[in-house]
């Protein structure tokens, strides 16, 4: 309940957070623990004693809070940082390390002051839903656990009507156990019925399969661009510049750009030149349809295809065999209860995760305040 939007701070008292943790089920020992929320630094520090956790990494939006964890913890890796405004996860790239992180522990700020909802986006989906649950939406999403989370959470995010779609979308990636009930009176200065709960991954099962994290030196620089242009209401036109929509894919990697037949004069986002490597959107990708390819003229991309654009004809041959070489974990990004999609803070945290690192994402990444 740390810096809620009240500017109250309720840490967790450590006895409590060590005897949460002690009753987790875990598939094995976190080797990176983080705390989106972190404030004192309770939780963390009850994952390294309870949990044996070899790194922590946290966030919180007090620079004097972080400031005077750092002096505490200096093997920390700690941001000032507000969760809801980030976009891309800090580095968890610990010394050592091939894996994201493992476990989150978080204890959300729960105060909505006079609203009545915050928005997020979570797995592809604007979801209306409290702070509390937002801050784990979110948390989930940017980090992507291997083995889940650890929360405490107020009673009504278990059973309101404002959280009840956010659970439902939680439901298709995690179970729910609740951990330990909390006295009203656990968190000094205010009262409130919470638990400490469990959001397991089936067996410990990555959201998305397990991410290499390769030396920064091996890192494969590139640009994720969205295609925009809607095929059912584009002008076709002979000397326009070519389309390339989800069905032309294979071909051209049989054949090379000249196999894109289709041209428009429509002017959409998504254009794209020099050498690249594409992706269907919607659906699910075929190996054999994924090679990269160089074209002079900038093509338009369609609103069902992804494109990566590279510096050069060796990055982008890199990053083909990168990729290829993940393509079971690529396929477990495409998600949906209807037609199979991706979305793309998902596919460039999965890049980044195999070391192809889209520059837009590191840009908006060193906006993290360091202190």
């Amino acid at each position: 309940m740390t810096a809620g939007i009240d500017s109250d701070k309720y840490y967790t008292p450590p006895a409590i957070a060590s005897r949460a943790l002690e009753r987790a089920q875990l598939a094995s020992t976190p080797t990176i623990c983080a705390d989106t929320a972190c404030g004192s630094g309770s939780l963390l520090a009850a994952a390294e004693e309870v949990l044996e956790a070899r790194h922590c990494l946290g966030i919180d939006s007090d620079p004097l809070v972080i400031r005077q964890l750092r002096r505490e913890k200096p093997d920390w890796r700690l941001y000032v940082g507000d969760l809801l405004k980030r976009h891309r996860p800090p580095p968890t790239d610990f010394p050592g390390t091939c894996y994201g992180v493992d476990l989150l522990v978080l204890n959300p700020p729960f105060s909505l002051g006079s609203r009545k909802y915050v928005t997020v986006k979570y797995s592809g989906h604007s979801v209306k839903c409290s702070v509390a649950m937002a801050h784990i939406l979110r948390s989930l999403e940017l980090f992507r656990p291997n083995q889940g989370a650890i929360a405490v959470v107020p009673e009504s995010l278990l059973y309101s009507n404002t959280d009840q779609d956010a659970r439902e979308l939680l439901d298709q990636d995690f179970s729910l156990t609740e951990l330990l009930q909390l006295s009203i009176y656990t968190f000094k200065g205010a009262r409130v019925n919470s638990s400490f709960v469990q959001f397991r991954t089936p067996s410990g099962r990555p959201l998305s399969s397990i991410e290499v994290m390769p030396q920064p030196e091996d890192s494969i620089p590139t640009t994720v661009v969205r295609g925009g242009l809607q095929m059912h209401a584009f002008e076709r036109a002979p000397s326009g510049v070519r389309v390339i929509h989800s069905t032309t894919l294979r071909s051209i990697a049989d054949a090379g750009i000249t196999a894109a037949t289709e041209r428009t004069c429509a002017v959409a986002k998504g254009r794209i030149s020099g050498w690249m490597l594409l992706l269907p959107r919607v659906g699910s990708p075929k190996e054999e349809a994924f090679r990269a390819f160089y074209s002079k003229d900038a093509i338009q991309l369609s609103d069902c295809v992804i494109g990566m654009k590279f510096p050069s004809k060796v990055a982008a041959f890199s990053a083909q065999r990168r990729i290829r070489a993940h393509w079971k974990s690529l396929l477990c990004l495409y998600r949906g209860t209807g037609a199979r999609y991706i979305t793309i803070d998902r596919l460039v945290d999965w890049l980044y995760g195999i070391g192809i690192h889209d520059r837009n994402a590191m840009k908006e990444m060193s906006e993290l305040t360091l202190i």
